[in-house]
């Protein structure tokens, strides 16, 4: 018979095996619950690796299929991946450009200096865009032009790096040219006068503000030479407006023969009024000019029955001036224009000097 003692130890037994299932059951649950959740957990991380699988995988595709050239290279210039268009701007196979070095590929002129983008990626301003030009494999000296854009990245193997992508402009470089011809040629024209191919009144009035200022700064001396066709309204009344076109373009292609330096200008100043602008040069040497462009066009003899010379003959007025701050440049051109107004009333086909003591 079992003593109280025993008995209660039993109990005591009992309680605690009671206590220990209950933990155990517990410790059970909760390893249910984090079998679960590492389940979930390996189920999602699956789920991205899957993902980051397919993305990879798409970013392959795009990376091969670009229609840009493109290629991977890391921080030491070796290069880890090309695509098709890299390989074939480079005119190289797929084991001739990956694992080589992108200096002894491409060697533009960003390489070796600072401005390498290799050098620059790890600066705040990990994106650059540049532009390239590389010797094109037919036509001697003819250049294909590519635009570069690179960005900082982290290679496979886990090496700093960066992806670098070309895209040929040439197309645009071309349009861009055309336009800048283009242009050229529109502002060219702008300053031209269209029907004597000499400067037009406001290249004139540019040329002379410039060389006024200049002359003031070099303290040198500026010469105008105003020219008038004589009777040229009767020229145009006897013979008609298309003679007169012609007698223009006669006139100002004799005064353009007398010009020989490089600066000096000769310009349609208005109608049948002409003018040629002088830096540099003393009134000895304008009236020397004047005269010479009065004989140049005397000499080509163009019949005007209508004049009393019974050619076409040019009168000129010559003035000269030392620019200063003092002088306002207008009073030049008006120097000139009272010099053909008196080569005018002393019988034309003459050249008249406006000196200081005149104006």
């Amino acid at each position: 018979m079992v003593n109280e003692n025993e008995s209660s130890r039993l109990k005591q037994r009992v309680e605690q095996l009671k206590a220990e299932k209950a933990a155990l059951k517990e410790k059970c649950e909760s390893l249910e619950n984090m079998q679960k959740i590492l389940e979930q957990a390996i189920g999602e991380g699956n789920q991205r690796l899957l993902q980051a699988d397919l993305l990879g995988m798409e970013l392959e595709q795009v990376f091969s299929s670009c229609a840009d050239a493109m290629w991977v290279v890391r921080e030491d210039g070796m290069i880890v991946r090309a695509n098709k268009m890299m390989l074939e701007l480079l005119g190289k196979e797929h084991d001739e450009v990956v694992g080589k070095s992108c200096v002894d590929l491409l060697g533009d002129h960003k390489c070796n200096n600072g401005q390498c983008p290799l050098k620059t990626s790890r600066k705040p301003q990990i994106h650059h865009e540049f532009e390239v030009d590389r010797p094109k494999d037919e036509g001697e000296g003819e250049v294909e032009h590519y635009l570069v854009t690179t960005a900082s990245l982290v290679t496979l193997d886990g090496s700093p790096g960066i992806v670098a992508q070309y895209k040929d402009i040439s197309l645009r470089k071309q349009a861009e040219e055309i336009l800048a011809q283009a242009n050229s040629k529109l502002e060219a024209l702008a300053r031209i006068d269209g029907l004597t191919q000499v400067a037009n009144r406001r290249s004139f009035d540019e040329m002379f503000q410039k060389e006024w200022n200049r002359m003031q700064r070099e303290k040198k001396p500026l010469s105008l030479i105003l020219g008038d066709v004589d009777f040229f309204k009767k020229f145009n009344d006897s013979y008609g407006h298309q003679a007169g076109d012609d007698c223009l373009r006669t006139v100002a292609a004799a005064l353009k023969g007398v010009v020989r330096r490089p600066g000096d200008l000769v310009a349609r100043y208005g109608g049948e009024e002409f003018v040629i602008l002088l830096p540099d040069t003393p009134e000895e040497g304008a009236m020397m000019l004047a005269e010479e462009a009065r004989k140049a066009v005397e000499a080509i003899g163009l019949p005007h029955e209508a004049s009393t010379m019974n050619m076409v003959t040019l009168s000129l007025g010559v003035a000269t001036a030392s620019p200063t701050k003092d002088i306002d440049p207008k009073t030049l051109i008006e120097a000139a224009d009272k010099g053909l107004y008196k080569a005018k009333e002393a019988g034309r086909n003459r050249t008249v000097l406006n000196s200081g003591d005149d104006r």
